[in-house]
């Protein structure tokens, strides 16, 4: 593995690249965009995402769960530089509806995926209410 430091920068080959100044990591990737950026498929065995209340303000309920479910579409893929199928969503599609949860680094859209879940949540919650008031219809006849 070639080893190279510039300017505080550190690189191992095309695997692994620190970019001190702008303080970014590329796992897989020598052009990181963001402060972590792996390039390729991330196995673990649980992954905890930071959500205490303590930690949060301006929470609210989410407005129209089910009517914002009903306008994105899950997709399946196939990665152009991997060429390994895929199913999830299209950022672009995502930001028309819920834009909270994309963002935009060196020109790539990117989905909080996590932030999806609320949503999902919700509408389920919407579409479970939607159940049991028609079920009432149908014994009240």
């Amino acid at each position: 593995m070639g080893r190279t430091r510039q300017h505080g920068n550190f690189r191992s080959g095309n695997n692994l690249y620190v970019d001190a100044t702008n303080s970014r990591v590329g796992v897989g990737t020598t052009v990181p965009s963001t402060t972590l950026q792996v390039a390729g498929t991330i196995t673990c065995v649980d992954i905890n995402s930071t959500s205490d209340i303590k930690l949060k303000e301006n929470i609210h309920s989410i407005e129209d769960p089910l009517g914002k479910v009903m306008q994105i579409n899950g997709v399946g893929f196939r990665w152009k530089d991997t060429k390994e199928d895929a199913i999830g969503v299209i950022a672009q599609d995502i930001e028309e509806v819920i834009p909270e949860v994309v963002k935009t680094n060196d020109h790539t859209k990117t989905v909080n995926y996590n932030g999806l879940i609320g949503v999902l949540i919700e509408a389920v919650k919407e579409q479970q209410r939607q159940i049991l008031e028609l079920k009432a219809q149908i014994n009240d006849k």
